[in-house]
């Protein structure tokens, strides 16, 4: 896949993605919460584009191949926390704990000033009182106090004002998370192999979940996942038991 990439793009044929995004207000949302009793911030659930359409936010092109791979690729520093004003994260717990370890990671990999590296540095310029650390690439010569009579930096608390918060309408809780009877695990994967899916992708997929069932998966997971799929889908279980079991 690198390669067909690579000669892809050598050749003008630029690959490219568009980016879409699905808009629910914090009303819609409540709305939703309590009709299905699903969190919309669920990772395995989601909106239906019906209720939920899809807005077109731009087109990425790759239009050439990096020039040094080491300085382009192996030092580009990618972290879902990088947002510009206007955008913040919500409250998806697997997105939150990856707003620190994607950072933590770059500064181990690459230093604590890893955004400081051409490839990663932002188009505009920030200001900071942020100073040292190895491997700084920018010389710093205004004190790194504030205030200070330099005319240095200052916060602007206008940027993120107290109505960008977000809202709560049940308990913030610091435990494990423990199954509910509403979770509701199959539905939606249901639909999606029933009502979305065409004959010939629903046999690449039980193609390649057998595949990668019959390659090493032992019990007693082998029987969890045969359950899952069955639930999932009766037909489509029945063919991958069949596939991984050979009768």
């Amino acid at each position: 896949h690198q390669r067909d990439l690579f000669e892809a793009i050598e050749s003008g044929d630029f690959p490219s993605w568009t980016l879409k995004v699905q808009i629910m207000t914090q009303a819609q949302a409540d709305e939703w919460s309590a009709k299905t009793g699903w969190n919309p911030f669920d990772l395995t659930k989601v909106w239906p584009h019906e209720d939920y359409p899809l807005h077109e936010v731009g087109r990425l092109t790759l239009n050439r191949n990096p020039n040094d791979f080491h300085t382009e690729i192996e030092q580009a520093a990618f972290e879902p926390n990088n947002f510009v004003p206007g955008i913040g994260p919500s409250p998806d717990r697997m997105l939150l704990a990856r707003l620190i370890s994607y950072a933590d990671a770059h500064r181990a990999r690459l230093g604590v000033n890893y955004r400081q590296i051409p490839v990663n540095r932002p188009k505009c310029p920030v200001h900071s009182y942020s100073k040292g650390g190895p491997m700084r690439l920018d010389n710093v010569s205004d004190p790194v106090y504030a205030p200070n009579s330099k005319g240095g930096p200052q916060a602007d608390p206008e940027r993120y004002p107290e109505s960008a918060v977000w809202s709560a309408n049940g308990e913030f809780m610091r435990t494990a998370y423990t199954l509910r009877k509403d979770d509701d695990d199959f539905s939606q994967p249901g639909a999606l192999v029933r009502e979305v899916m065409n004959d010939a992708q629903r046999d690449r997929l039980v193609s390649n979940v057998v595949g990668h069932l019959k390659g090493g998966v032992s019990e007693p997971v082998l029987k969890r996942a045969l359950e899952y799929w069955s639930n999932i889908d009766k037909k489509i279980g029945s063919r991958i038991a069949k596939g991984v079991k050979g009768s």
